[in-house]
C-alpha cells in the first residue's frame, strides 16, 4: 500500500490508484499474452483487435472508435507495423489517407488474441466474483457520470478552455472553495 492508499483523502487520488491498477493489469496481461504466443505489446492490443475486426480502417477512424488521440493510435500502429502485424495501404476511396490492415502474421496473432480475450474475460469474471463487484460495469458508470458533469464537454480543447477560464477567474491560483 502506498501513502495515498491509506491517506484520509485517498478517494481524491482515485486517478493515481486507477493508473496503478491499469499498470498492474497491463503487466500481468503482458505475461499472459507472451505465454500464449502473442507478440504485440499489451497497449497495442485494442488497435490490433480493431484492425482485425474491421479488416481495414484508417488511423483517424481507429482513434475515434478507441477514444484515443490520433497521435497515440499512429504511434501504436507504427509499433504493430514494425512487428509486421499490420500494414499501411492507400485508401481505395481517398488517396490522401492510409488504411491499416492485418498482415498474414497479424491474422495469426489476431486468432491467438481471440483465445486470450476469452481467457481474460473468464479471469476478470473470477476477479469480480472475488471482490464482489463488477469493476467493468462500475468503470462504465463512472465514465458516463463524469462525462455528463465535465464542464464544457469532454474534449481536451474544452477542458483546456475550462482550465484557462478557471485560472482567469482565480488569478491567485486558488479555487473558490479554497480562497480565504
Amino acid at each position: 500500500m502506498s501513502y495515498i492508499d491509506t491517506h484520509r483523502f485517498n478517494a481524491a487520488f482515485l486517478a493515481n490508484r486507477l493508473d496503478r491498477l491499469a499498470d498492474l493489469i497491463t503487466a500481468q496481461g503482458a505475461a499472459i499474452l507472451h505465454r500464449a504466443g502473442l507478440h504485440a505489446p499489451p497497449r497495442t492490443i485494442s488497435l490490433l483487435l480493431l484492425v482485425g475486426d474491421r479488416e481495414q480502417i484508417s488511423a483517424a477512424d481507429a482513434a475515434k472508435l478507441l477514444h484515443q488521440p490520433h497521435q497515440l493510435v499512429t504511434q501504436r500502429a507504427d509499433i504493430l507495423v514494425s512487428l509486421s502485424l499490420i500494414a499501411r495501404a492507400d485508401d481505395p476511396v481517398d488517396g490522401r489517407r492510409k488504411t491499416l490492415t492485418l498482415t498474414p502474421k497479424g491474422r495469426a496473432q489476431y486468432q491467438i488474441l481471440q483465445i486470450c480475450l476469452q481467457d481474460t474475460a473468464r479471469a476478470f469474471a473470477t476477479l469480480f466474483d472475488e471482490i464482489d463487484s463488477d469493476l467493468d460495469a462500475l468503470v462504465t458508470k463512472a465514465l458516463q457520470a463524469l462525462q455528463k458533469k465535465e464542464p464544457g464537454g469532454t474534449s481536451a480543447a474544452a477542458r483546456r478552455k475550462y482550465d484557462l477560464q478557471l485560472a482567469a477567474d482565480n488569478p491567485n491560483g486558488t479555487c473558490s472553495h479554497c480562497a480565504s
